[in-house]
């Protein structure tokens, strides 16, 4: 079998999103929702709904596996021919996967796995955490999201990207690029920063391009500016 050896991220996934000028995740966000603590997430961006599922296999055959998930949902995924089962660069075929394997699984909700990451065969030692290929990073990740909806072990997070429309010091709103538009609360706690640079709350302003991370049942922990109107910028910000 021909091995072929892929590029495997875990924290550094934030090294190739911060790479990408029209999007800003920054490295904290992905050392808190996408460690070891990740469940499952929902992505949605402007070529479709794709899913990433982590958890142990209870059954598996040829055309789908299902997987126990460490908040306890079983979630079955189907499976295909050109389904790409990876182990630490080491390419494997479908029918290696077992029951009791630890894997990552990404997929679109309308299909088959595109990918199943091994992340733990019983008995056999192989690096901790959890493992995101630069190909889904460069796929789900880029200036193509609109939200997404991560649960890890410590809650639901959301991270919503678009345009505001309306701000005020307790609450902004969102124009995402599929038309939702989506209210989300502020504090004085909340995180804004402009290409690596703190900035505060009151710099925020329509029209401006903004990408969110916040908690399901709270304000927005953090506000990453990605384009200020012409005007704005042109002023600067503070």
């Amino acid at each position: 079998m021909r091995n072929r050896r892929f590029v495997l991220f875990a924290v550094v996934l934030g090294a190739f999103v911060l790479a990408a000028p029209a999007f800003g995740l920054r490295t904290a966000i992905v050392n808190q929702l996408f460690a070891q603590k990740l469940i499952r997430a929902d992505v949605l961006e402007k070529n479709g709904d794709w899913r990433i599922d982590r958890g142990a296999i209870t059954q598996v055959n040829g055309s789908q596996l299902t997987l126990r998930e460490a908040d306890g949902r079983i979630q079955a995924i189907p499976l295909s021919s050109l389904t790409r089962v990876a182990f630490y660069g080491h390419r494997l075929p479908v029918s290696s996967l077992s029951t009791r394997w630890q894997v990552l699984v990404t997929w679109p909700a309308t299909g088959p796995a595109q990918s199943v990451d091994v992340q733990r065969v019983p008995g056999r030692s192989a690096p901790g955490g959890v493992v995101l290929r630069k190909a889904i990073v460069l796929q789900l990740f880029t200036d193509k999201l609109i939200r997404a909806d991560v649960l890890e072990k410590n809650g639901d997070w959301r991270i919503d990207r678009g345009v505001i429309t309306q701000v005020s010091d307790s609450q902004l709103t969102l124009r995402e690029a599929d038309g939702r538009i989506q209210a989300i609360p502020l504090t004085s706690l909340t995180r804004v920063g402009f290409h690596g640079s703190r900035i505060p709350v009151s710099s925020l302003v329509p029209h401006a391009r903004v990408l969110v991370t916040w908690p399901a049942t709270g304000a927005a922990q953090a506000v990453d500016v990605e384009r200020l109107p012409k005007s704005r910028s042109n002023q600067g910000v503070g």
